[in-house]
């Protein structure tokens, strides 16, 4: 696996994480929420299984998978602060994932949209598996494997694609670079479609460790960078197949060399 990375793929995989941080906020009413329905079976069950570590983690990894921000801020330190004007009305909130749509607002316009759209796509085929709970009074580790769709593959094949509609374009190709890139501010029409194009089995498993704390008699979940990069398929992975960096490179020499017989023209 090659670890060099151009200047592209970085700024793909960062515009990307700031519309997938932003998910869809479901009502705790909703009855096709996973989540909900994993929360409310837990009443019909004894205490001792239902506040818990392990109980704790469920809620939280079905919350993702159903987009139920409720019960994942329940079961998660994910809120962080809250700002008030001068007359002590919230005007802003702050929260480590999914920070844009779980601000207050009344009108919900086409970003909103636009990231729930993407969050859906990537968490849609969430699944996960709790191996081992280690606790000491209020504080415990969760070991987990979490299994997504490879967001890493998506990127690397995503930037191929916008390298070979420049290389295919006259002059710098930098027209095509920007109405391509557009699309990452519109709809992701072009990278949801990377995504769907994707096999079945271009999915990844990371093994992570949960941390997990107990907050009024209640376990809940610290939001790491780790979990996040976890259930967010590998997105900051520093990591491309060598294949895939050899194409990079080979369609940016193209494009540099289509850019300077561009140059040289305008001098004859």
């Amino acid at each position: 696996m090659a670890k060099e990375k151009t200047l592209l793929p970085l700024f793909i995989i960062g515009s990307i994480f700031l519309c997938a941080c932003s998910g869809k906020v479901l009502s705790k009413t909703d009855g096709t929420s996973a989540a909900v329905s994993y929360a409310d079976d837990a009443k019909s069950k004894p205490e001792y299984e239902t506040n818990s570590p392990e109980h704790a983690a469920e809620c939280v990894m079905s919350s993702l998978k159903a987009l139920d921000l409720d019960t994942f801020n329940e079961y998660t330190d994910n809120y962080v602060s809250t700002t008030r004007n001068w007359i002590g009305i919230p005007i802003a909130k702050q929260y480590r994932v999914f920070n844009e749509l779980l601000q207050p607002s009344l009108i919900k316009g086409k970003h909103y949209r636009r990231n729930f759209r993407l969050s859906q796509k990537l968490t849609q085929n969430l699944s996960w598996e709790i191996t081992d709970v280690r606790g000491s009074g209020k504080k415990a580790e969760i070991d987990m494997n979490i299994t997504n769709i490879d967001l890493s593959m998506a990127t690397a094949n995503y930037t191929v694609f916008l390298l070979e509609n420049m290389a295919q374009s006259n002059g710098t190709g930098l027209g095509a670079l920007m109405k391509d890139m557009s699309d990452l501010n519109r709809d992701m029409e072009g990278f949801l479609s990377i995504i769907d194009s994707m096999d079945s089995d271009n999915t990844c498993t990371l093994s992570v460790t949960l941390s997990a704390f107990q907050e009024d008699g209640k376990w809940k979940l610290h939001i790491s960078d780790e979990f996040i990069n976890a259930f967010m398929g590998n997105i900051d992975s520093q990591e491309y197949p060598e294949e895939i960096m050899l194409k990079i490179k080979a369609l940016e020499k193209e494009i540099e060399k289509n850019a300077e017989e561009w140059a040289e023209g305008l001098f004859d």
